[in-house]
C-alpha cells in the first residue's frame, strides 16, 4: 500500500473550526466545501459529529467529539479508517500518522475477511516534546450484530497496544469491543478494558443515538447520555431495536 499522505489543509482545517464553531452554544459548523452527515450521541457523555469534503481523497471522514466541557478533538482518517490525524484542544497535543506500517488498518480487509492487523507508527506532538508511539493490535467481527437506534451494527472484538518507538516500552494496552457501520465505513467505540501499567479502567463510550441531516439534534454538540453517574443505558441485538431517541 502507498504510504498515507495527511492533507496539506488538515491543519487549517483545525483552525477553522475552533474559530467557526460556537462551543457554548453547543452547535458545530463545518468547514467550506465539506457537508455534515451524522451526528452520534454516545455512552460517556460524548458526541460527534462526522463530516466529508469535496476536495478531499475519496472515503475521507472527519470527526469532531465534544464532551461535557465542549471541543475535545478533531480527526481524519481515510478511507479504510486508518487513523491519520487528532488535534487536542483540552491540552494543544496533536498525534499524527507519520508510518504506516508494514500493516496499515484496514476496514476493507476486516469487511472482505472477518479480521485486519495492524501495525502503525503515530508521532506525539505537545507541550512536553515529541515522541513516536506504535500501534499494533488485530480487529475481528465476532458474527453478531448489534441494533442500536434502528441502525444495524456489526460488532468486533479487539486487542491492541501503543509502544513507545524508541525504548520499545508498552505504554498502554487495551481488549474488548467496538461496532463497524459498514455503509458509512465507520468504527465506533464500545465496552473495553485499558490497562496503563497495571492501572486498569473499564469503559464504554457505545453509541447510543444516530442522527442523520434534518433530524432534531443533528448539528446540536451537547452530550445527551450519561453525563450523570445514575443513568443507565442497555443494549440489545438485532433485529430488534428502540424507538427513535431511545437507547437500547
Amino acid at each position: 500500500m502507498n504510504r498515507p499522505k495527511l492533507l496539506p489543509w488538515t491543519t487549517a482545517t483545525v483552525v477553522a473550526l475552533c474559530a467557526a464553531t460556537p462551543v457554548l452554544a453547543g452547535k458545530v459548523q463545518v468547514p467550506a466545501g465539506c457537508e455534515g452527515f451524522l451526528t452520534v450521541q454516545m455512552k460517556g457523555c460524548g458526541v460527534s459529529h462526522y463530516w466529508r469534503c469535496d476536495a478531499a481523497p475519496d472515503g475521507t471522514v472527519w470527526e469532531v467529539h465534544y464532551d461535557k466541557d465542549g471541543v475535545f478533538s478533531l480527526s481524519v482518517y481515510d478511507h479504510d479508517f486508518q487513523w491519520l490525524d487528532s488535534q487536542y484542544f483540552s491540552d494543544g497535543t496533536r498525534e499524527y500518522l507519520i508510518e504506516p506500517g508494514p500493516d496499515p488498518a484496514s476496514l476493507t480487509d476486516l469487511l472482505d475477511t472477518g479480521r485486519d492487523t495492524y501495525a502503525f507508527v503515530i508521532r506525539e506532538s505537545g507541550p512536553d516534546g515529541e515522541r513516536d508511539v506504535v500501534h499494533q493490535g488485530v480487529d475481528a467481527l465476532t458474527g453478531r450484530s448489534v441494533t442500536i437506534d434502528h441502525l444495524t451494527l456489526l460488532e468486533t472484538e479487539f486487542s491492541s497496544s501503543a509502544m513507545d518507538a524508541q525504548s520499545g516500552e508498552e505504554l498502554f494496552s487495551v481488549s474488548g469491543n467496538q461496532y463497524v457501520l459498514a455503509e458509512e465505513r465507520l468504527f465506533f467505540l464500545g465496552p473495553d478494558r485499558f490497562d496503563q501499567g497495571g492501572d486498569i479502567r473499564e469503559n464504554d463510550l457505545s453509541p447510543v443515538m444516530f442522527i442523520h441531516p434534518g433530524e432534531t439534534g443533528f448539528d446540536e454538540m451537547t452530550p445527551q447520555f450519561e453525563c450523570n453517574a445514575s443513568e443507565e443505558i442497555g443494549f440489545r441485538p438485532s433485529p430488534a431495536g428502540p424507538a427513535k431517541g431511545e437507547a437500547q
